[in-house]
């Protein structure tokens, strides 16, 4: 059984209003949560759910096992599952033979159980090898990185991909280690940063030292930014007239990624003010449903801590 509480529930469904007959697209399937309630609203539809993680689709197949409903619908085939990144979500539809779709939710957090599976190295928490891939048929991993990049450009990624003020310090701490021997597990990364870290900031942080260059590490794995930016064009184009698209966000840099996208397809005109006339045809192609994230409830953070991050952003296909 998955141990991952999905996020924003209630909020999704509400946004995406699923209704019997349509077909939606789940982009991230994850722990299945948002996939199953939406599934549930869409009688005689059908829902699509990706996931770059094989082994995210292993675990929703085995507790489909033990769930009678999502077992009929993949019997059915009202459910399909797809192992791909979601930034190939136009070849999935045309390959599912689907045009436009009613809907799309992608929730870019990182599950429970990959968070805690100690062989895949997403978290400083856990002892295990410096992995992080998301797709474990892709070959860059984050011992490549901190083993063999220049400093520069590990400098480079903590502070783009991180926003970490200590990206000089650590970075410069990880090429002397790294000298000595290679670094290969969590715990030596970890306590590389640790000790790296002034002390006096340090003392005064409500986050591990460590947390800025995990994150950023992983979301350089996984191309993460590169990947968001073509599924956001291709859901757009994907989405019927009318329909909606929920992206929840964990991180500064998806959540601005998302709101650039979402300012750009919302533009019209475009021409100087000088003109008389439209001459560059542009219109709006999308209406913006949340003028400001939509954030978790108190009640949601007490229940599931890891939601405290989330900001949720949706838009309707004009």
């Amino acid at each position: 059984m998955t141990k991952h509480i999905p996020v924003l529930l209630q909020e999704v469904i509400e946004i995406l209003n699923p209704k019997n007959g349509d077909t939606v697209v789940d982009a991230t399937l994850g722990g299945g949560g948002h996939t199953r309630a939406i599934l549930k609203r869409v009688s005689g539809g059908r829902v699509i759910a990706l996931d770059a993680d094989e082994s995210a689709l292993m675990r929703f197949r085995e507790y489909a096992d033990e769930d009678a409903f999502i077992k009929q619908a993949l019997t059915d085939q009202s459910l399909l599952l797809v192992h791909e990144n979601y930034s190939s979500l136009g070849r999935v539809l045309e390959q599912a033979g689907v045009d436009r779709c009613d809907a799309i939710v992608a929730d870019l957090g990182f599950s429970s159980d990959q968070i805690e599976s100690k062989e895949r190295g997403f978290s400083f928490l856990y002892n295990g090898p410096l992995d992080m891939r998301l797709d474990r048929t892709t070959t860059l991993t984050a011992e490549t990185i901190v083993n063999t990049f220049p400093l520069s450009e590990i400098e480079k990624i903590l502070r783009e991909y991180g926003d970490e003020t200590e990206c000089h310090t650590i970075a410069r701490a990880i090429g002397v280690a790294r000298k000595k021997q290679p670094i290969v597990t969590t715990d030596a990364l970890r306590n590389i940063i640790k000790d790296a870290y002034p002390k006096g900031k340090r003392y005064r942080m409500k986050i591990h030292p460590a947390t800025k260059t995990f994150q950023a590490l992983r979301i350089a794995v996984n191309q993460e930014f590169e990947h968001l930016r073509q599924f956001l064009i291709q859901a757009i184009e994907r989405l019927k007239t009318g329909g909606h698209l929920a992206i929840i966000t964990f991180h500064s840099g998806e959540d601005r990624l998302v709101k650039q996208c979402f300012k750009e397809s919302v533009t019209g005109c475009v021409c100087p003010p000088s003109f008389p006339l439209c001459r560059c045809g542009r219109t709006p192609i999308i209406k913006i449903l949340t003028k400001k994230p939509i954030l978790p409830s108190e009640a949601e953070v007490q229940k599931n801590p890891r939601s405290r991050s989330a900001k949720l952003r949706s838009i309707e296909k004009l």
